[in-house]
């Protein structure tokens, strides 16, 4: 073998060495950030336990435990049903102009905010069937103002359908509509199909700490300010939250199946007030204002309001624009006692 052979060999042999060892030093970085996330992210929770224990009560509703924390002395009871992915804690800013004159029941469905998760499937009709058997468990019988934002729109709309008597009036928040994955634009509803599978990797990312070093929640509480939003991101940033928003999202389908059911058979002359959020992508907003004209037709009693700055999270959750929102309810509360009295 000559010198010259010899040399290249060597030489090849170092640059395999050098390759190998910063292969072994990449991966060696890389498990170095994850622990450092999962650590991050730990510490995080462990936090937020402290800052934030649940502030209500749970309720055993038969295969797992719903967290509802109820304000207020009023004789009419308001019930704030919230989107997906959101928990019963952003719903702070409504709670405060009503629960002076209400009382005021906000929840979180099964594995979202305190709430337990049950590990089963989940979708609008699961959730109708578990709202039911709390507000049993909490001992709420008169008819509720029910105001369901997002998500929380459909699961209102079936609730109101399967216990008609257990509804006063209902109100939705620019509420989902069952059809809007096919009847947005073609690029709309590939963003609503990235939507519902980018919760299901939602949680691994907070395993990771990834959401909480970057907020990459915080336009779901866009609006929200101060100690509503810090305790609200905290909830959004935990494991177990995510988990539930994902057996949410997983049950889509089968929670649009739900929604057509109640457009097939409407709800009678119940009252309906549909709050739209105007603040949507130039592109999409004639379908939206299409099928959320839609849903206050659902009722022979309906009717339609457009907030046309508002975005679709700040609608239920900005002072700008809850206030709408109380005095449509502090009107219908006032005409439930009229009928009541005649």
């Amino acid at each position: 073998m000559s010198e010259r052979t010899m040399n290249l060999q060597t030489t090849a042999k170092g640059w395999l060495w050098l390759l190998r060892v910063g292969a072994w030093g990449c991966a060696g970085l890389v498990i170095v950030v994850l622990v450092s996330g999962m650590v991050y992210q730990r510490i995080g929770e462990m936090r937020a336990a402290s800052l934030y224990p649940a502030p209500g009560t749970l309720y055993d509703v038969g295969d797992v435990s719903l967290h509802m924390v109820c304000r207020g002395e009023g004789e009419r009871t308001v019930v704030l049903s919230s989107g997906m992915g959101n928990p019963a804690a952003s719903w702070r800013p409504l709670e405060r102009l009503l629960e002076s004159y209400f009382r005021v029941c906000s929840y979180d469905r099964d594995g979202l905010g305190w709430s337990e998760d049950s590990g089963a499937p989940r979708d609008a009709g699961i959730a109708s069937g578990r709202l039911a058997r709390l507000l049993d468990a909490a001992s709420i019988t008169g008819p509720v103002i029910l105001i369901g934002h997002s998500y929380g729109g459909v699961v209102g709309r079936v609730f109101a359908k399967d216990n008609p008597a257990r509804v006063g009036a209902l109100i939705l928040l620019d509420s989902s509509h069952e059809d809007m994955g096919e009847r947005f634009p073609p690029f709309a509803q590939k963003g609503f199909r990235d939507l519902l599978d980018g919760f299901q990797l939602a949680p691994w990312l907070n395993v990771f700490g990834v959401p909480r070093a970057f907020d990459l929640f915080a336009p779901a509480i866009d609006g929200l300010e101060g100690a509503d939003y810090a305790q609200s991101l905290a909830l959004l940033n935990s494991i177990s939250h995510m988990r539930g928003t994902a057996e949410e999202a997983r049950g889509w389908e089968r929670s649009a199946f739900a929604g057509r059911e109640v457009a097939r058979q409407g709800l009678g002359s119940l009252p309906l007030h549909v709050f739209v959020a105007g603040d949507w992508p130039e592109v999409m907003l004639p379908s939206w204002i299409e099928m959320q004209t839609e849903l206050s037709e659902l009722s022979s009693n309906g009717q339609y309001h457009l907030v046309a700055d508002a975005n679709h999270a700040q609608i239920g959750m900005s002072d700008e624009f809850v206030p709408l929102v109380a005095d449509i309810v502090r009107r219908r509360a006032a005409a439930l006692v009229q009928t009541q009295t005649q």
